[in-house]
């Protein structure tokens, strides 16, 4: 079960917006909104190039491992957790050349006993800045590790 002396603790990471990753996010649910793959779609529409689409903060936490290693950290099980759940606060636009400085923070880690055992909720927080120091996006993930 998670190590819960590692509430509290945060995880820094940085990562580039490219149109390939994108790309490959708008690709994998099938949004066809041209105005993530089209620049002169997305200017007409008021945006500066094409813009990242909501759920894009899930790509750099992925590639860059940092969610692995947080949860190597807090010594959970792989085998043992599902997904709960995941919400987005959305602040500004995400275009592709952006820089982004990330933060994912162990908000809370709770038991509960259930009919197969112990399920303990991790609740992950993941703030994200651009290049300018503008919070961009909030990020909260709630993950399951069952006994």
């Amino acid at each position: 079960m998670a190590d819960r002396t590692k509430i509290g603790e945060k995880h820094k990471f940085r990562w580039e917006v490219e149109k390939g990753k994108i790309r490959e996010l708008v690709d994998a649910i099938g949004d066809k909104n041209p105005i993530y793959t089209d620049a002169r779609a997305a200017q007409d529409q008021g945006y500066k190039d094409i813009v990242a689409p909501p759920t894009f903060g899930t790509v750099p936490l992925m590639w860059t491992g940092t969610l692995i290693k947080a949860l190597n950290d807090l010594q959970v099980n792989f085998a043992r957790i599902v997904h709960a759940e995941q919400a987005y606060e959305y602040y500004e636009e995400i275009f592709p050349g952006d820089t982004l400085d990330a933060i994912l923070e162990v908000k809370d880690i709770t038991k509960k006993e259930g009919k197969s055992g112990t399920l303990e909720f991790i609740r992950f927080e993941t703030k994200y800045q651009n290049q300018d120091g503008v919070v961009v996006l909030g990020e909260d993930m709630l993950l399951v590790e069952r006994s």
